[in-house]
């Protein structure tokens, strides 16, 4: 027999998180066919052609993905590192093996990792981070197949690009200064590299581990400065220049490096690829819009995407004949037919941080914020548990979101304003299993299974709204928030007043990953965080049954008021970046 308990830990799966509904689909949208991840603050960035016709993509804040030949998605968790902080996924390469091999950008612990396509199961590396040349203080960005049969791999502010064999043994090669990004093998079998802060692009012998640099006109003049790097059809090395606008071209053994302006004007060219159709194409993350170079001509062309806000950042030729790229800012996989690209006008870019030279790459929580707003944020719990008096509850994933924005922090903190378009705190009805029935004191979980039960007049739905504005500052620990919530028990019998709070919750999270990592041609930083607190004091409900008759099996059940012991620890994304609405 279930203890009415299990009544009460529904009542708090309510009181402190509403489920969002999701169900892993394929979206088409004109000729491009979009994949969702679990949950759109996911953030996935890099992505690598597969074994039998997948594509596994990586997860600034999940893990691993895969789309299978049959468009169904599946994720996969990354295991924490020695410290204990969880994965940073971030760029994803296939060794000639099959393996997908995926970089962890860490700044804490940096790792490599690969997964068994077959299995899902992951192994990691851990780079070193001592000795003349290391990757301290480096963040992993981008991961490719080199010519060699070993994966290379970027080390960012560390200055190193690295080796790793099979077996995980890793080599480290001094890059004298840059902070190389994204890395590809070229023309030549030599190892091509971006450097994302000054723009230059190197050249890595993996014979010698000499390094050649060539330095663009446009190098050092935007920012971004340097983005994806990749071999043409045509014998040259491609690269983009999201913080100018332009695309760049090398042909190894000839020093000169041509650039070729992009159309829409702060687009941020980002990702690029050879496509199946002996073209270059590549994304423009601040604008929402797939380019076409034709080598021959160098010609340029633009197709939108769904969505402005989306934030194409890495693009493949993948399966199917098809180009692949990442969409940051939507949480989602897409998919075009190169010889159907979409039709219609490109997307203008997102209004820039500085015009010409600094776009604003934003992804679409962002737009729900005006450009004005210092801080627009985005926050979901993924998990966890939470303890009300003597009940414990298991929290789903997805629950939770409150997301807004603030203009100024004057003395420190600020209320939270709701954001533009949609509500503050997002929330569906949750369904109580055994409805009103299920929660009678020593009947109630006998009963709650009877077909009585299953009448009309039974069902039972929790929601919750905000009894005061949310607050936001910045302490000792970093971020702090703070909400208010209503909760309100929904049923025939308990009428339209049935209420439990208010009740004051601290959201303020923790970082997980040891640092503050992330991408550094996104706009905006996707954490994964953890919200705890330990001081929960719940009230008495009210207003339910005529004249609040039923006030007393409601607060019996969940034993209320509860003024202390009472505590939540709950796994959450947050999401943090400027506004990008301008009207």
């Amino acid at each position: 027999m279930r203890h009415r308990g299990s009544r009460a830990g529904a009542f708090l799966l309510a009181a402190i998180v509403v489920a969002l509904p999701y169900v892993p689909a394929e979206a088409a949208a004109g000729t491009v066919t979009e994949f969702s991840s679990s949950v759109p603050d996911s953030t996935p960035l890099g992505l690598t052609a597969g074994p039998s016709s997948s594509v596994w993509f990586a997860e600034h804040v999940q893990g691993l993905g895969r789309v299978d030949a049959a468009g169904k998605v599946k994720e996969f968790a990354v295991p924490a590192n020695s410290q204990q902080h969880v994965a940073v996924p971030e760029g994803a390469a296939t060794a000639s093996d099959g393996t997908v091999w995926f970089t962890d950008a860490s700044t804490a612990v940096p790792r490599v990792g690969k997964v068994n396509a077959g299995t899902g199961a992951v192994t990691t590396y851990e780079v070193p981070t001592t000795g003349d040349v290391s990757f301290a203080g480096g963040q992993l960005t981008d991961i490719t197949a080199g010519p060699d049969g070993a994966m290379w791999f970027t080390g960012g502010p560390s200055s190193a690009v690295g080796r790793v064999t099979a077996s995980g043994a890793v080599t480290a090669y001094a890059t004298t200064g840059l902070s190389p990004y994204a890395i590809t093998t070229g023309p030549d079998k030599a190892l091509w590299f971006t450097d994302t802060s000054g723009g230059s692009i190197g050249r890595l012998d993996p014979a010698t581990g000499d390094v050649t640099i060539y330095s663009p006109e446009s190098s050092g003049s935007g920012n971004p400065a340097a983005g994806g790097i990749t071999a043409g059809p045509d014998g040259a090395v491609w690269f983009t220049e999201p913080g100018v606008g332009k695309i760049g071209r090398i042909v190894p053994g000839n020093d000169a490096v041509t650039e070729y302006a992009v159309p829409t004007a702060n687009s941020a060219p980002e990702g690029i690829t050879a496509g199946p159709d002996g073209n270059l194409w590549f994304t423009e993350a601040a604008a929402g819009n797939i380019g076409r170079v034709v080598p021959a001509s160098k010609k340029i062309s633009e197709y939108p995407l769904p969505d402005a806000l989306s934030a194409p950042m890495r693009i493949i030729n993948g399966p199917g004949g098809a180009l692949w790229f990442t969409e940051a800012g939507k949480g989602a996989i897409g998919r075009l037919n190169p010889s159907a690209p979409p039709s219609g006008s490109p997307h203008a870019a997102a209004p820039p941080i500085v015009d010409g030279i600094s776009p604003r790459v934003a992804a679409s929580f962002q737009g729900r914020c005006p450009t004005s707003a210092i801080i627009c944020e985005t926050q979901l719990t993924m998990g966890g548990s939470v303890k009300i008096g003597g009940f414990s509850q298991t929290m789903p994933a997805g629950a939770l979101r409150v997301s807004g924005y603030v203009t100024s922090l004057g003395s420190g903190s600020a209320v939270l304003q709701p954001p533009l378009t949609g509500s503050q705190l997002e929330s569906v009805p949750v369904e109580v299993p055994g409805g009103v029935i299920g929660t009678l004191p020593l009947i109630g979980p006998i009963l709650g299974m009877t077909p009585a039960a299953m009448l009309p007049f039974n069902k039972l739905t929790i929601t919750q709204s905000l009894a005061g504005p949310v607050t936001i500052g910045f302490g000792p620990g970093g971020l702090q928030a703070t909400a208010t919530l209503n909760i309100q028990l929904n049923n025939q019998l308990l009428g339209s007043t049935c209420v439990i709070g208010p009740i004051t919750a601290s959201l303020a999270p923790a970082d997980l990953s040891g640092g503050s990592a992330h991408d550094p041609q996104l706009g905006w930083q996707p954490l994964s965080v953890e919200i705890k607190d330990d001081t929960l004091a719940v009230p008495k409900a009210h207003g339910c049954g005529l004249g609040g008759i039923l006030d007393g099996v409601i607060n019996s059940t969940m034993g209320l008021p509860s003024s202390s012991g009472n505590t939540l620890d709950l796994p959450a994304i947050l999401s943090v970046g400027a506004g990008a609405h301008s009207n």
